[in-house]
């Protein structure tokens, strides 16, 4: 029998694979494609998931084709700036980029490594899912395409299987829809002659004619986007002639369309979704197959890999007996809400784009066009914290921030952090707690103050194993909360 079978092994799929195999949790893991898909889907990551696929190895292999993001402009349709959005170019103290514009198929491929080292983990490849019976008090039965006539075996059944989510359709679990249902036209292109960029920026063009999206992925690469208007839902929007139509035009001056070689075409209808529950006993879904959102703020990659760092490890304490089956029902309020506001402010973007009434975009862009092109720059709006399971204390719910040596010794782990090695517990009683301390000998560096000013002052600090703070306090306060949320006895409403 297995401990977790995951249906999909697309980037949240394998994150969660790879973090139970590091558990030594014997986990089977179903794609129907044989191959990693070839062209890029998702361009953008954050700081901190960086850090979180650091922990299966693949941020190396990431940051090599990766390049940081300059701003992300929102322009009239003759160039003036609407709002802008611009990283600092200093790391995070996460100790990645704010903001990086990458390669999907390059991540998939360093996770599936990671993956690939643990003996425990089956990976069946072209190989679908066929349906679930959950009758069985203590497991799933799970049937399978490549073997209809024998059901595996598993306690726990993972939906990663997309926004179609088969998993989720059986388990007949309805979708909040917050009604913002646009179709675009993606278009990823290979650019010739040794061009790495066209362009610096991220831009949204808020061309009322037909909103675009121009992203400079770099490495020879570039995507497009274009709103398909009313008129040509439903029509062939894929042809050669009607792909120069669209691109030609974008291109800058001394480019011609000799010089671009379409990698990837494809119509996507973008929405803003949720799952209205993301458990059914054992039964669970994650990313897209528990939410979707619009990607103007290039979340959702992110969202999915942070869905898969907060379930990991509960599922891994679920099967130790360190927890009880009620600590699975904390991955969806301490994660939706965040998601919420990030596709809700993804979506307020998206209106802002997607005006194509031409007095509705004059109004808008005499609003916005206000005052120095300097002054409509900002900082990218911060997410608020996701409930971490403990008390409301400074920096709870925030990632916690980066220690090289104190990441290469914890990986997947709770940590406490206190001021000095007198400090520390003799003993803790959380399973596999790591205890590090800013002075005396054996201290962890912190060259940059990062965890002392975390640590705000307090005498110590807790983190969870998917790097979220649980929060700060005295430690036997902290001990005896964490104990309490892992036991689920202060469970949260969902």
């Amino acid at each position: 029998m297995y401990d977790v079978t995951i249906i999909g092994y697309g980037p949240v799929g394998a994150m969660l694979a790879a973090l139970l195999g590091a558990k030594g949790r014997k986990v089977l893991v179903v794609e129907r494609d044989m191959e990693v898909y070839p062209m890029p889907r998702a361009v953008h990551l954050d700081h901190e998931v960086f850090r979180l696929i650091s922990l299966v190895n693949a941020d190396k292999a990431v940051m090599e084709i990766s390049r940081p993001t300059t701003t992300y402009d929102f322009e009239t349709a003759d160039g003036d700036l609407l709002m802008g959005f611009a990283p600092s170019r200093e790391p995070a103290p996460t100790g990645y980029p704010w903001s990086n514009i990458f390669h999907q198929p390059t991540l998939e491929r360093a996770i599936r490594a990671d993956v690939a080292r643990y003996p425990s983990v089956d990976v069946r490849l072209g190989v679908e899912f066929v349906s679930y019976d959950d009758s069985p008090s203590d497991h799933v039965k799970v049937t399978l395409s490549d073997d209809p006539a024998t059901a595996i075996e598993t306690k726990y059944l993972v939906g990663c299987d997309g926004g179609r989510s088969p998993v989720r359709r059986q388990a007949g679990i309805g979708m909040d829809d917050l009604g913002f249902n646009e179709p675009w036209i993606v278009v990823d292109v290979l650019l010739a002659d040794g061009t790495d960029i066209l362009h610096e920026a991220s831009r949204q063009i808020c061309d009322p004619r037909r909103p675009v999206t121009s992203i400079p992925i770099g490495n020879g690469r570039h995507r497009w986007e274009f709103m398909l208007l009313p008129h040509e839902v439903g029509t062939d929007m894929t042809t050669p002639q009607m792909l120069e139509s669209l691109i030609a035009p974008q291109l800058p001056d001394g480019v011609s369309m000799a010089q671009i070689e379409v990698e990837r075409c494809a119509v996507y209808t973008f929405h803003g979704v949720f799952a209205e529950k993301w458990r059914d006993g054992r039964v669970l879904l994650a990313g897209d197959a528990a939410h979707q959102m619009p990607p103007f703020l290039g979340q959702g990659l992110c969202s999915g890999v942070r869905d898969a760092a907060n379930l990991a490890w509960k599922l891994d304490a679920v099967l130790a007996g360190d927890a009880p089956e009620a600590l699975l029902d904390t991955v969806q309020p301490e994660r939706e809400p965040q998601i919420r506001f990030i596709t809700e402010t993804a979506i307020a973007m998206g209106q802002v784009v997607c005006t194509h009434d031409i007095e509705q975009a004059a109004a808008r862009d005499k609003e916005m066009c206000v005052g120095n092109r300097e002054d409509r720059i900002n900082q990218m709006p911060p997410f608020p914290p996701v409930a971490s399971g403990g008390k409301d204390t400074p920096n709870a719910g925030l990632p916690l921030n980066k220690d090289a040596g104190l990441d290469a010794v914890a990986v997947y782990q709770p940590i406490l952090v206190v001021k000095s090695k007198e400090d520390a517990p003799d003993a803790s009683g959380i399973p596999g707690l790591h205890v590090a301390w800013l002075s005396g000998e054996g201290a962890l560096a912190d060259e940059k103050g990062f965890l002392a000013e975390q640590l705000s002052g307090a005498p110590a600090l807790l983190a969870r194993p998917d790097k979220i703070i649980f929060g700060t306090g005295e430690v036997a306060e902290l001990l005896a909360d964490y104990t309490r949320y892992l036991r689920a006895e202060a469970r949260l409403a969902a």
